[in-house]
């Protein structure tokens, strides 16, 4: 009871300085030449056959000149017509584009793609998004504006879509982890971000050696990436806070497909070289530990049952502050009720996902890994 409690307190703490650090992103516009910054917009795509046409209709719909960025698909071995449709699209564009075939290289996997697309990209700042995403008109603008002489590389906000109540749990979830991705790294504490919205410079990617050290690690291209630039450049990593940088992107449909998300995520905690990141992990585990069994003694056990009780009642109020900051900047609603849902929820989820990190297999885009 003594340790559920103290984990509990440090849990609020926690939350509420994850809102503190959130709250203290700059939101202002710090450089004033985006019509003159040229990017690259590179898409690693795998069987995305059904939404690779509307992501390149978004970049099309830019509110930012087309002579200023090209955009270059990278198709690993897609068995469905992804590339045949990307290049009936861009073929009647105006954008500049470049069409890459990985196998033609000999190469697979997203971080070989990313690696393939630096080899051919024209400029010097890099734009990453995903082939099942969808981005506003601002998006590459917005970036621009945010881009001075020091800054090598930003993260930006990613927000799922919602459609029922499974896929509005899993929105108001993500949306506590991009919140903790930013709030983290505001502190100096880089730890997570989203490869479904991240911009760097080129030259910041080759000088830390792009994914050399876990090249072979099927997860992780964006984390893995943040860490190392943020050593080298500890000034020059920062998140955009601005709502018409957020991208979108789906949620998963189905609790197995969402299992083995999480699990391909989850996966890659231990092969982190940052002690904020390990330590987190290891802390959250047993965490959520502690709860699950003070839930079980509380059901058998009247005192133990009025500490849970209470205890759950304040982790949840607190998750709900922390969260709602987040939200209402990704424009997630309902977050209260659906806080004290998670707080039942998640717990297990997160014991589950770490004892299958470890010993479980996943599956992506029709890949298996151990």
């Amino acid at each position: 009871m003594i340790i559920f409690i103290a984990f509990s307190l440090i849990y609020c703490g926690f939350l509420l300085w994850a809102r503190y650090h959130w709250c203290r992103i700059d939101t202002s516009v710090e450089a004033d030449d985006g019509g003159l910054l040229t990017f690259s917009v590179i898409i690693p795509v795998r069987n995305e056959v059904a939404n690779i046409a509307s992501i390149l209709a978004d970049l099309q719909a830019q509110e930012y000149p087309a002579d200023l960025y090209e955009v270059l698909v990278i198709d690993d071995d897609s068995d469905d017509r992804t590339l045949e449709i990307a290049a009936e699209v861009l073929q009647k564009s105006s954008m500049k584009y470049h069409l890459v075939r990985l196998k033609d290289y000999g190469m697979k996997g997203k971080k070989q793609a990313i690696s393939k697309a630096l080899e051919l990209a024209k400029n010097e700042i890099i734009l990453a998004t995903d082939g099942d995403c969808r981005v506003g008109s601002m998006w590459i603008r917005v970036y621009a504006h945010k881009y001075t002489k020091d800054i090598q590389m930003i993260t930006g906000p990613v927000r799922m879509v919602e459609h029922d109540f499974f896929t509005h749990l899993q929105s108001l979830e993500f949306a506590g982890l991009i919140g903790l991705g930013a709030a983290s790294l505001q502190s100096g504490n880089p730890g997570m971000c989203n490869g479904a919205n991240l911009s760097y410079r080129k030259s910041a990617f080759h000088e830390v050696s792009g994914y050399e050290g876990n090249q072979e690690i099927a997860s992780g291209d964006d984390e893995f990436l943040l860490q190392k630039i943020f050593r080298a450049y500890p000034n020059g990593v920062l998140f955009l806070k601005d709502k018409r940088a957020i991208v979108s992107t789906p949620a998963k449909d189905t609790l197995g497909e969402l299992i083995n998300q999480r699990k391909r995520w989850s996966s890659k905690w231990k092969f982190h070289k940052s002690y904020y990141v390990k330590l987190m992990a290891i802390a959250v585990f047993f965490n959520y530990l502690v709860f699950a069994y003070m839930l079980v003694e509380g059901l058998t056990n009247e005192a133990s049952f009025v500490i849970f009780t209470s205890f759950f009642l304040l982790r949840a109020l607190v998750l709900s502050l922390y969260i709602r900051s987040v939200a209402i900047f990704l424009g997630v609603r309902n977050v209260i009720w659906a806080s004290f849902v998670m707080e039942i929820i998640y717990p297990f989820l997160v014991l589950f996902l770490g004892i299958a990190s470890i010993f479980g297999h996943y599956s992506w885009k029709g890949r298996y890994y151990s």
